[in-house]
């Protein structure tokens, strides 16, 4: 279960638009006949929660995972290392404070990449009003060295590998100075 924390995958799925509501005229009142058409309601589009960005993101990142324990798993990393969850629309940030100034960051999201660029950008922000000198994150994918690059921040990319599933996969990491 620990490796299953130490490095994060990352969800690029799109999403939906708002639903839009009916037009109809409203029927009037105290004319005699047919009974006029009722005017449908659309439901609002449900807003996610965080805990459903988290379970839908790493369902769709790490297929098989029991995403109850990743979600136990987070809640646990919380309590124990002083983190947080940082939302910015359909994109969830956990974050775990290193000391000296530096903040590790793992992304859940639900969103298409061009919005997730858009978050990353918004989420250094954050992070920068929260008094952090330092960013760092970890990703399995190579798609996410293109999202990096993709920001235009200076982000620091270097490559190595780790144990994931009992066997070894490339993994990125990434150093931003904020």
């Amino acid at each position: 279960m620990g490796k299953l924390f130490k490095r994060w995958g990352y969800n690029m799925v799109a999403s939906s638009g708002p639903l839009i509501q009916s037009k109809e005229p409203k029927p009037q009142m105290g004319k005699l006949g047919p009974s006029a058409p009722k005017q449908q309601k659309q439901a609002e589009p449900k807003k996610m929660s965080e805990i459903d960005i988290i379970r839908k993101s790493s369902e769709k990142e790490m297929p098989g995972v029991n995403t109850d324990q990743v979600i136990r798993g987070l809640y646990a990393l919380i309590k124990a290392h002083n983190g947080r969850i940082i939302r910015l629309g359909d994109t969830v940030f956990f974050i775990k404070p290193l000391g000296s100034g530096s903040v590790e960051f793992h992304t859940f999201t639900v969103e298409p990449p061009e919005k997730l660029i858009e978050r990353f950008k918004a989420g250094v922000n954050t992070l920068k009003q929260m008094g952090f000198k330092k960013a760092i994150s970890y990703a399995t994918q190579p798609a996410f060295k293109k999202l990096a690059q993709d920001t235009g921040l200076l982000v620091k990319i270097s490559q190595s590998q780790q144990m994931l599933g009992g066997k070894m996969v490339p993994a990125y990491k990434f150093e931003l100075d904020l």
